[in-house]
């Protein structure tokens, strides 16, 4: 294939998604398989930020780590971007080697370190139990050998059909070699010779781009990406930062992503009929792999407007005590929350304590399960009577479940409390308002009926007041008990 069908079939998906950019869903359905280098945590972080890829679980793979240190290096990333409701999975160890880089990638600091899990799903299993679950096709997108994909292929044959294509790194092509083929040589060539779709990406192993100083100052400029500050944090302390300043650390992994959003940066030729290689000159290209890497973590502009392109949030569109707010609110918890907090609180009538903290959550819902709008299914304790019913506005906005697309549901029977489950993909996670918090609530809009009365304007404002602190200092991530 020349250079110009895909610079073609580049500006066609970029118009495709230009197109789509107001539906909220995303692009592509992913299985990350990962041995859990230094470029896998990168290109990890770099997917979980974009909304035009949904993952529906990650696996492990023996290489730089073993698949159970890999796990739990993959748990304490998610769990640090709050993302625990994406499943994980250890895949089988093959004896390899041990890698001379093994000892500094088991030092490097994806997240807090969290205790083992009881959980014996095997890689194999999780694969499998999604891919029969999700209507559409899957994209694998592997970062070490292949030794899961072709173990999901000899057990489950018939889930082949179920993927849409492997999306490979492998320095080498002709001749097949490189670490990623070397670890499990025999899974590679199962899976080469399946007739599944593949797309092999290489680049020469010595020729890589870097991951310079200069590259992380540009990625640390992110403000809003947590993902991009993920990665700076890890690259400016040991280990890694010593091998950033030796360049010793290239873009390697990453370029299988940059395959999907950059097409045209790469050449393509056919290895066979069902496998596409994709190769890239780097020493050609560095400043524009550096470009799209950066344009990948920033993603799209506007993944939730529907109407709106820009979210106003000029001091001028709001009322003077909101003013003050504005910055510190969304530089502390992000466009989203804003956003739904003021969409919700225009719905609810008035500024309400119970609406703004079901939008708190119903966006760390959201952020569990690493999801956009329109995807959870809610179940509300929170009743039908007032002022705690108020929490199913929130819930509506923040996770676009509402009732007219039939995504949430209001148990009627029962005393109204600030809790939710919230459900997506087979999976299930619980919140609820802490006690000392719930208490807080019912004690200070108490105190407003004995100081004003019920229904004065003085309450209104009281209650007012009231909203848009707890809307500024009470953390989404500190305020609820979550139970999966």
């Amino acid at each position: 294939m020349s250079k110009l069908k895909v610079l073609l079939l580049g500006i066609a998906l970029f118009i495709a998604w230009g197109a789509w950019a107001h539906s909220g869903k995303p692009r592509v359905y992913v299985i990350i398989d990962t041995d859990c280098a230094a470029d896998d945590f990168r290109t990890i972080c770099m997917l979980l930020g974009n909304r035009d890829v949904e993952i529906l679980g990650i696996t492990t793979s023996e290489g730089a780590l073993t698949p159970q240190q890999g796990k739990q290096k993959v748990k304490a990333l998610l769990n640090s971007l709050y993302h625990q409701g994406i499943p994980v999975a250890a895949g089988r160890e093959v004896g390899s080697p041990v890698p001379a880089w093994r000892e500094m990638s088991a030092r490097i600091n994806w997240g807090d370190t969290l205790q083992e899990d009881s959980s014996k799903r095997s890689a194999t299993d999780l694969m499998a139990e999604t891919m029969e679950r999700e209507p559409k096709k899957i994209t694998f997108i592997c970062l070490g050998p292949l030794t899961n994909v072709g173990d999901l292929l000899q057990a489950k044959p018939r889930l082949a059909g179920k993927i849409d294509k492997v999306i490979w790194y492998n320095s080498g092509a002709q001749p097949m070699r490189d670490v990623n083929y070397n670890i499990d040589t025999l899974s590679a060539q199962k899976v080469m010779a399946s007739g599944v779709q593949m797309r092999l990406v290489s680049s020469k192993e010595e020729d890589s781009v870097p991951v310079s100083m200069f590259y992380l100052m540009e990625l640390g400029q992110l403000q809003s990406s947590s993902y991009a500050q993920k990665v700076v944090t890890a690259h400016v302390t040991p280990p890694l930062v010593s091998a950033v300043k030796e360049e010793h650390l290239k873009v390697w992994d990453e370029l299988t992503v940059l395959s999907h959003f950059a097409p045209q940066l790469f050449t393509v030729d056919s290895l066979s009929p069902t496998i596409e290689w994709y190769s890239v000159d780097t020493k050609q290209q560095i400043r524009p792999i550096e470009e799209q890497l950066l344009a990948v973590f920033r993603g799209k502009e506007n993944v939730e407007g529907k109407i709106f392109y820009h979210f106003p949030v000029a001091e001028e569109y709001y009322i003077r005590d909101l003013m003050p707010v504005i910055g510190p609110t969304i530089n502390r918890y992000g466009a989203s929350e804003w956003r739904a907090a003021v969409l919700t609180n225009e719905l609810h009538g008035h500024l309400g304590i119970y609406a703004t903290l079901g939008v708190k959550m119903g966006i760390r819902a959201r952020e569990y399960f690493n999801v956009g709008v329109d995807d959870i299914v809610v179940t509300s304790y929170a009743g039908s009577k007032p002022p705690v019913s108020c929490l199913n506005d929130g819930l509506q906005v923040s996770t676009g479940g509402t009732v007219g697309h039939g995504l949430i549901h209001v148990l009627p029977e029962v005393q109204g409390r600030p809790e939710a489950t919230f459900a997506f993909k087979g999976r299930t996670v619980t919140l609820r308002l802490k006690p000392e918090y719930a208490r807080q609530v019912q004690e200070d809009l108490k105190k407003g009926v004995e100081l004003y009365g019920a229904d004065t304007e003085e309450n209104w404002q009281y209650v007012r007041k009231l909203a848009i602190q707890y809307w500024q200092e009470w953390d989404r991530h500190t305020i609820f008990e979550v139970v999966s």
